[in-house]
Order: structure tokens, then C-alpha cells, then sequence
């Protein structure tokens, strides 16, 4: 596939710098031996509504991007791999009967028949499948806006025989026009699925972006941030940030199994009630899947109790919760000024000795300050609002947290929100 080709250009150059770690949807069946897999297969990248994704071209970013996909298993996760999508040389010895594999995109009427085919082809404990499910590129200008500015100058004095001072300090107001510019907004969302060797869905995780480049706080450097990227290895630039965030939460899913065998846990155990939830969230597989996933996986890390995870009977107490907003919305953000300390020059720098017969150095420096320009832009901010509760076999209310979080990812609002639950949760129990 050609991935769709961008008609609009840019006008400013495309550098990535980097940012913290975020969570996306996941969830998984804790029943499943995800965490033991040793060997998946991995299947090309699905793009929109497209059929699986193929190039041997190295330099192309269908190649960069299946491969990047499957290294991040190999290289991070440890895991060995049958690249489907990535046929290129290094990957000969594994692919030594490329005719058998084949058979492996076939339009398939189950997954059951899919996973069948799987096992008896590559022997593997399961399959990844990633899908783009969100590529668009939203141009818009932020509009030329005059603001008024109040600007200052002054004269600073420091290690003088009479210490540090400030002085000659001035200010006046200056009519200032932050000049229009065209912008360009990256919209990208990819989810994954991986299915075991019966052909159940063991794993969901779904994240997005929608960011700018560098100048408003685009995502994590990919490559080095002295080239101009052009839209095309943006985008690869995208998928491979979402990449990484998947195979760290992935990783974390992994080290919190190990974690929970070792913990020590008290003989008081946690169960769990329903949540009331919006519709967005009821209605929709990847964030139903997450929310009540992130619920009864925190507690393992967060407390010392024991965890009812499937409802046995056993428990004493329950969590129960209402979330009213599970959202992520945009705002727009005005053109706007900051102001910059800029060094106008060193009027005077002589050398002085204390009467100790210690050496000083006094310098006298004028700044002004300058006018640092920012363009209006999209801000995206996701709200999750709720409450959670703790309560005992009879129904008695031993607890209750309410809060509403921000992040720029909803599936890490929600998770401040349920953190700061099980904190309470674990002084309590």
C-alpha cells in the first residue's frame, strides 16, 4: 500500500521532542498465559479498512513500520517472533519455506480457523495484529492577533564590594502582532489485539495521538531531532511512539505477574462490584475492556490484600464505583506572547579583593526583555471523573474517593483516579 498521500504542506519544520511515559487502553485475560508467551507470531500492519500491508523496499515505511513493530518483542520484550511482515534478508533462516507461510493471510471465517493454522504453521503460543485505525492530517491557521505588551529593562550589579543589586530598571508598553501561521495537527490511532492459540482474544490495548510537531509539544523523539521530518516519516515517527508505549505497558503487564507471585498479602480479601458507566465507555470494546481491567489489576500492585479477581465467594470486602465523564476533548488555545531575558551587554566587569586577600570579579549587565511569539493551537486534555468505594459483605460503605483527574491520555486520568482510591484503600485494610 502507498499510505495515503498528503496534499497539504507544511510550513514550518517537523522535529520531535520527547515526553513521559503514558498508559493506553489495555486490557487482558488474566486467565491466559500472555505473560509466559515465548513465541508469537506477528502479522503485518493493517491500515483503515486495508488488507495486510507488505513492502520489501527497507526505506519504505510499511517495511519500517512492521519491522519496528516486531523488534519491539524481539529486542524489549524478549520474546521470539515470526515476522510476517517483514520478508527481508535477516529473517531468511526463519523463512526458509516462505511458501508455507502463505497459507497465514488467508481471509480466515473464524479467528478459531485463523489460530488453527498459526499452531500448525509456526508452533507459537499465540498472534499480534496491529491495525491503524486513525490517519488524518487536520490543517487549520492561527489567526494574526495584536496584543498589547509590557516590556523591561534593567541593570544588574553582582559581586560588588557591596554585594548584588538591581537598578535602573524601566518600563514601557509596546503594541505587538503575533503574525498568522499555518499549522498542521497529526491525528493517529493504532490498536492491537493479540489472540491465543485457540484463537481467543487474550489482549486489547488501544492508543492514540494528536499532536503537533516540536513547537507544541509533539510526541517522543524517534529520530534525531536535527532533521526537518517530512509528513510521511512523521507518521512512521507516530507509530513507532505508540509502539513503545504499547510494548512498555506490555512489559509492565509481564513484571507485575512476576511481582504479585513474590508479594506478601494479608488474609483480608478484595473482590469487586459493577461500575455505572457513560455510554462512550459501555458501548465501546476497548475502553469497557480497560476500565474494568485497570480496576482489578491496580490493587495487586497497590495493596497487600488479597484479590478475588473472579468473583468465588471469598471476599470480604468490595469495590464498587460510578464514572461520569470518561472523555477526551480540545480546547482551542489563543495566540499568546511570553517574554524572553535577553543579555543587551557587560558595561563594566573589574576585579576587587576582600580583606581577606580574596580575589572578586564585579560585573555590571544591562537585559531587556524580548518578545517570544506562540501561535494558537489545539490542546487536547482528557477528563475522568468518579467515585469509588469501598465496602464490606453487608453493603456498608467503609470508603469513598471522589475526584475528577486530567492527563493528556484518558486511560492515564482514569488510573490517577483509581491510584489515589487503592492508596486509601490500603491505610484502610
Amino acid at each position: 500500500m502507498n499510505w495515503k498521500k498528503i496534499a497539504a504542506t507544511l510550513s514550518f519544520a517537523l522535529i520531535l521532542p520527547t515526553i513521559t511515559f503514558a498508559h493506553g487502553e489495555l486490557w487482558y485475560d488474566a486467565k491466559s498465559y500472555l505473560p509466559k508467551f515465548k513465541k508469537i507470531a506477528i502479522y503485518p500492519i493493517k491500515w483503515m479498512d486495508s488488507e495486510f500491508l507488505f513492502n520489501t523496499d527497507g526505506e519504505s515505511e510499511i517495511y519500517q513500520a512492521n519491522d519496528y513493530f516486531d523488534k519491539r518483542f524481539v529486542r524489549k520484550l524478549k520474546i521470539k517472533t515470526i515476522p510476517l511482515g517483514v520478508p527481508s534478508k535477516e529473517n531468511e533462516k526463519i523463512r526458509e519455506d516462505k511458501s508455507k507461510y502463505q497459507a497465514l493471510y488467508a481471509n480466515f471465517s473464524s479467528e478459531q480457523d485463523r489460530a488453527k493454522k498459526v499452531t500448525e504453521i509456526t508452533g507459537s503460543d499465540g498472534y499480534a495484529m496491529s491495525h491503524i485505525y486513525m490517519d488524518r492530517l487536520e490543517p487549520h491557521t492561527s489567526p494574526a492577533k495584536t496584543v498589547q505588551v509590557q516590556l523591561k529593562s534593567w541593570t544588574e550589579e553582582t559581586d560588588s564590594p557591596n554585594g548584588d543589586r538591581t537598578y535602573d530598571v524601566k518600563t514601557w508598553t509596546e503594541t505587538h502582532t503575533i503574525p498568522a501561521a499555518n499549522l498542521m495537527l497529526y491525528h493517529f490511532g493504532v490498536d492491537y489485539n493479540i489472540y491465543d492459540r485457540d484463537g481467543k482474544k487474550v489482549m486489547t490495548y488501544r492508543n492514540e495521538e494528536h499532536t503537533y510537531p516540536d513547537d507544541f509539544g509533539g510526541i517522543s523523539g524517534i529520530f534525531d531531532s536535527s532533521k526537518n521530518l517530512s509528513p510521511e516519516k512523521y507518521r512512521v515517527a507516530l507509530f513507532k511512539s505508540l509502539v513503545n508505549e504499547y510494548r512498555k505497558d506490555f512489559e509492565e503487564i509481564k513484571k507485575n505477574f512476576e511481582d504479585n507471585k513474590k508479594k506478601i498479602r494479608t488474609s483480608k480479601t478484595i473482590g469487586f462490584k459493577g461500575i455505572n458507566l457513560p455510554n462512550n465507555v459501555g458501548n465501546d470494546e476497548y475502553s469497557l475492556k480497560s476500565v474494568y481491567f485497570t480496576m482489578k489489576n491496580l490493587p495487586f500492585k497497590l495493596t497487600t490484600a488479597k484479590i478475588d479477581y473472579y468473583g468465588t465467594g471469598s471476599a470480604r470486602y468490595f469495590v464498587q464505583g460510578t464514572i461520569n465523564r470518561y472523555s477526551l476533548d480540545r480546547h482551542w488555545v489563543e495566540p499568546h506572547v511570553t517574554l524572553s531575558t535577553n543579555f543587551v551587554e557587560e558595561v563594566e566587569s573589574t576585579d576587587w579583593y576582600d580583606s581577606n586577600g580574596n580575589k572578586h570579579t564585579k560585573k555590571v549587565t544591562k537585559y531587556k526583555n524580548g518578545i517570544v511569539d506562540h501561535h494558537g493551537y489545539w490542546d487536547y486534555v482528557a477528563t475522568v471523573a468518579g467515585t469509588f468505594q469501598l465496602v464490606d459483605s453487608s453493603g456498608r460503605i467503609l470508603l469513598t474517593h471522589s475526584a475528577t483527574e486530567t492527563d493528556d491520555k484518558t486511560a492515564d486520568a482514569y488510573r490517577h483516579l483509581l491510584e489515589n482510591f487503592y492508596r486509601k484503600v490500603n491505610n484502610l485494610t
